[in-house]
């Protein structure tokens, strides 16, 4: 009986696991870990981003079926990598497609890919927001380096972030992500990223999901 127990997949970015160590645990059982720069060790990794290619083969009595997706989260890009039943529900997600990824590191040729449990179809604007804030959460409360994309060192308008902190500030309730936009008439982009700042400076939280309080 093997003595692994198993472990939940680990929300991170993909910038962390190209750049991480895959490494074998034990001797005649044994399994994969990867360790990432932040030193986090992960069996199952969990992203999310967008399909920007897509490579299928048809199986034949010489070769398995096959199809990799190329995932791309802002921070860097990933392989998933599947054969026979698994690369033929690989094969019905197209380029474009948001999706949520839960698999375990693998590495071929020194190149780290992901050959995955589960992908799910990301349909939801607010469930990419969400998946998005959740991961700066993480990080911040570990205290790792978040990855250069995600530190948002854009400069926003001050005009713009007084808007969403006053909505934010005025709401002893806390205020809903659709309400802010609507309120303060700005682009979704820009609410995000106010949002994720002002998370990340300790000025407010997310009692509910994508819903905002001042602390």
């Amino acid at each position: 009986m093997s003595d692994f127990v198993p472990t939940p997949p680990i929300l991170t970015y993909i910038v962390d696991l190209i750049e991480g160590k895959l490494i074998k645990e034990g001797e005649e059982q044994y399994r994969w870990a990867l360790i990432t720069t932040n030193g986090e060790k992960i069996y199952k990794a969990r992203i999310n981003g967008t399909i920007i290619n897509k490579y299928f083969s048809p199986g034949s009595k010489e070769k398995k079926t096959f199809t990799t997706l190329t995932v791309d989260d802002g921070t860097d890009t990933i392989q998933l990598k599947a054969w026979e039943n698994q690369a033929d529900y690989l094969n019905t997600f197209e380029i474009g497609n948001s999706v949520d990824v839960m698999g375990k590191p693998r590495q071929s040729d020194e190149e780290i890919y992901i050959l995955p449990d589960t992908i799910i179809g990301i349909t939801d604007y607010n469930k990419e927001l969400y998946l998005r804030t959740k991961k700066v959460k993480r990080y911040a409360k570990k205290n790792y380096i978040l990855p250069t994309e995600e530190q948002l060192v854009i400069i926003h308008n001050q005009e713009d972030k007084a808007k969403i902190w006053n909505l934010i500030n005025d709401a002893e309730d806390g205020i809903e992500l659709e309400e802010i936009i609507t309120k303060s008439k700005l682009e979704k982009a820009t609410v995000e990223s106010v949002i994720q700042e002002l998370i990340r400076n300790g000025d407010i939280y997310e009692p509910t999901s994508l819903k905002f309080k001042k602390i």
